[in-house]
C-alpha cells in the first residue's frame, strides 16, 4: 500500500476518529467557548480603491426632550452596508445632506459614526456650545456637508469656525470639513479638528453595517437628513494564516480530541496561540462530536479563524455549524449532503469571508462534478451558487490562484500517461480555463502560498523511501519544479502546512503522533530560510486541524 493510498483518510479523514460532529439540537460547544482557508499562507493585499456606500434610513431627526442637553431625543440611525473591504480602512469620509426640511439651530445636533465592531467617533456635536446647558450655534443645517481628513486644517476647513460666521437661521455653508469633538461643559470655541480615519484604523474589518447616528439635544428645533454616503478605502489586509485563532497572522498549534468516547463522542479543540508563552497560550474549546468534518475558516471576516464543523446528512439536513469569533454567536447553515467534500470552504466572493462550500463528485466515472458555495456578498448574496467543474475520480484543490482575493476552481486528475497527474483550472470570474501536468495522480495536494506573492501555489506531497517529499509549482515561475524538501515521515505524519512565522509564506509542516505523549510534536520547516522548529502539542489519536486543507 502506497503512502498516498494509506493517507486517503487525509482526503476525508472520516474513516478513522476524525471527522467530528455536533448534536443538531444542542450543538455541543461546552462551557468554554473562548479561521482556515483564507488564502492558504496568506499575503498582504494591495489597498483597494475607494468605494462609496449609500445610506439607508434617512429622514427626520426626532426632537430633543425638554430643556437642552443632556436631554437628547431618540436617534436617527442611517445605515451603510459595507462589503468587499476585509481590512481596516486606510481612509474614511462621510457626507450628509440636510433638508426637507432644513434643521434649524445646528447647535442641537450631534452626528456620530459607528463601525461594525461598535467603534464610535463624533463627526460633530453641539456646535458652538461650551457649557453643559449651552444651546450652541443658531445657524441652520440645510446643504451637503462632507467630512474628511483631506479638508484643510482650520480655520479654512474648520466646522466650528465656519459656523461662527453664519448668522441666526442662515444655512451653514456647504463644503468639505474636518471632524470635531462635541461641545458641552469644558469645550473650547472653536473646537479643534480631529482625525476621522485614525479613529477606525484598529477595527478588524470594514465589512458589515456602519451607522451614522444623529441626535437632537434640545426641544423645538427640528429637521431632516435627506441623504448620506460613506466612502472607504481599504488598507493592506493583514496577513491571513490558516488556523489562526487570535488574528496575528500565524498558524496556531491546534488539535481536536474525542473527549466523549465512541463514534459520537464530544470533541475538544486544544489550541496554543503561536508565539504566546505557555500556559497563557492554551485554549480548550468544546465543539462537535466524533463524526463531523473540521473546516475551520474565517467565516465572519475578522481575520480570525472560526471553530467550524460540517455534519454529513441527507440533503436539507447536512449542515455547517460555525462559532463566529467576531460576535461570539453560533451560525447554522444547512448545506450539502452525505458524500460531499466540505474541505473546499473558502472566499469565493472576494469579501474577506470564507463561504460555506462543498465539492460533489459526479455519480459515476466520467460524470460531471460540482462546486457549491453560499455567497456571502455580491449579486447572489445568501444564495447557493454552483460551478460545474471536474468529474468523478478528480480531487478538488481550490485556492486563490490569480491573487484577486477570490477562490478559483482546481481539480487534480489522473492523466492516464505514466501515472502523471493533470490539473484543470478555472478562474473564478473570468472563467479562463487552463491545465498543466504536475506530479503523480497518487500525490496528496497541499496548497498554499509558498512563494509569498499573494497567490496560491499547487503543492503535492509524496512518500519516498519513508519520507514525505514536498514539490510545488510556484506561481512566480510556473514552469519551474520547486522542491521544498524531504520533511516528515510517511508512516505516521500528517501534513499541516501553514504560515507559522507570520512572514506571508506557507511553511512546510507536519504533525507527528506518538504513543509517548511527551513526544508528540508539530515539526515546521520555514519556507525561504529553511529554519527548523518544533512544538510539543497533542496526544496520540488527536487530529491536527491544519491537515484539513490537504486533498
Amino acid at each position: 500500500m502506497t503512502w498516498r493510498k494509506k493517507q486517503s483518510a487525509l482526503r476525508f479523514w472520516t474513516g478513522m476518529f476524525a471527522v467530528i460532529g455536533t448534536v443538531a439540537a444542542v450543538l455541543i460547544y461546552g462551557a468554554s467557548i473562548n479561521n482556515a482557508v483564507a488564502k492558504a499562507g496568506g499575503s498582504p493585499s494591495s489597498a483597494s480603491p475607494a468605494a462609496v456606500f449609500p445610506g439607508t434610513g434617512t429622514g427626520p431627526i426626532p426632537d430633543g426632550g425638554s430643556g437642552c442637553a443632556p436631554s437628547p431625543g431618540a436617534p436617527l440611525n442611517v445605515s451603510f452596508n459595507v462589503t468587499g473591504i476585509s481590512s481596516a480602512p486606510s481612509s474614511v469620509s462621510v457626507d450628509m445632506t440636510f433638508g426637507s426640511p432644513n434643521h434649524t439651530w445646528m447647535g442641537d445636533v450631534v452626528a456620530t459614526l459607528i463601525s461594525p465592531d461598535s467603534t464610535s467617533f463624533t463627526i460633530f456635536g453641539r456646535t458652538g456650545s461650551t457649557t453643559a446647558a449651552g444651546v450652541g450655534d443658531s445657524s441652520d443645517l440645510g446643504a451637503l456637508y462632507n467630512f474628511s481628513d483631506v479638508a484643510p486644517t482650520p480655520p479654512s476647513g474648520g466646522w466650528w469656525q465656519e459656523a461662527t460666521v453664519r448668522g441666526t437661521a442662515e444655512v451653514m455653508t456647504t463644503g468639505t470639513y474636518r471632524t470635531t469633538g462635541s461641545g458641552g461643559a469644558g469645550a473650547t470655541n472653536p473646537m479643534p479638528a480631529t482625525n476621522l480615519t485614525a479613529a477606525f484604523a484598529g477595527i478588524p474589518t470594514s465589512n458589515g453595517t456602519w451607522t451614522l447616528r444623529f441626535t437632537d439635544g434640545c426641544q423645538a428645533d427640528t429637521g431632516a437628513v435627506s441623504a448620506a454616503n460613506l466612502t472607504l478605502t481599504g488598507g493592506a489586509a493583514p496577513v491571513k494564516a490558516p488556523v489562526d485563532y487570535n488574528g496575528d497572522g500565524k498558524t496556531d498549534y491546534t488539535v481536536v480530541r474525542n473527549t466523549g468516547g465512541g463514534p459520537s463522542g464530544q470533541v475538544t479543540w486544544y489550541t496554543c496561540y503561536n508565539g504566546t508563552a505557555e500556559p497563557g497560550c492554551w485554549q480548550f474549546q468544546q465543539w462537535g462530536l466524533a463524526s463531523d468534518f473540521f473546516v475551520s475558516a474565517d467565516f465572519d471576516g475578522d481575520n480570525k479563524s472560526d471553530l467550524a464543523v460540517w455534519r454529513p446528512a441527507p440533503a436539507t439536513q447536512a449542515a455547517f455549524y460555525i462559532f463566529q469569533s467576531q460576535t461570539n454567536t453560533v451560525r447554522t447553515d444547512f448545506f450539502g449532503q452525505t458524500g460531499d467534500d466540505p474541505t473546499v470552504v473558502g472566499d469565493y466572493t472576494g469579501d474577506g469571508k470564507a463561504d460555506p462550500a462543498v465539492y460533489r463528485a459526479g455519480a459515476s466515472a466520467g460524470q460531471q462534478s460540482f462546486f457549491y458555495y453560499r455567497a456571502s456578498s455580491g449579486t447572489f448574496n445568501g444564495q447557493i451558487v454552483f460551478e460545474p467543474w471536474g468529474q468523478n475520480g478528480d480531487f478538488p484543490a481550490p485556492g486563490d490562484y490569480d491573487g484577486d482575493g477570490k477562490y478559483d476552481f482546481l481539480v487534480q486528475r489522473n492523466s492516464g500517461v505514466g501515472g502523471q497527474a493533470i490539473f484543470w483550472q478555472r478562474i473564478n470570474g473570468s472563467n479562463a480555463i487552463s491545465n498543466f501536468v504536475f506530479g503523480l495522480a497518487t500525490d496528496v495536494i497541499a496548497p498554499g502560498d509558498y512563494d509569498g506573492d499573494g497567490k496560491t501555489d499547487v503543492c503535492v506531497v509524496r512518500g519516498i523511501s519513508g519520507n514525505i517529499n514536498w514539490f510545488y509549482r510556484p506561481s512566480t515561475a510556473p514552469a519551474t519544479l520547486g522542491f521544498l524538501g524531504a520533511f516528515g515521515l510517511s508512516s505516521s505524519d500528517f501534513p499541516t502546512q501553514g504560515d507559522y512565522n507570520g512572514d506571508g509564506k506557507t511553511d512546510v509542516a507536519v504533525w507527528r503522533p506518538n504513543a509517548d505523549p511527551t513526544q508528540v510534536f508539530f515539526h515546521v520547516l520555514a519556507t525561504g530560510s529553511g529554519a527548523y522548529s518544533r512544538f510539543e502539542w497533542g496526544n496520540n489519536g488527536d487530529y491536527p486541524v491544519a491537515n484539513f486543507n490537504t486533498h
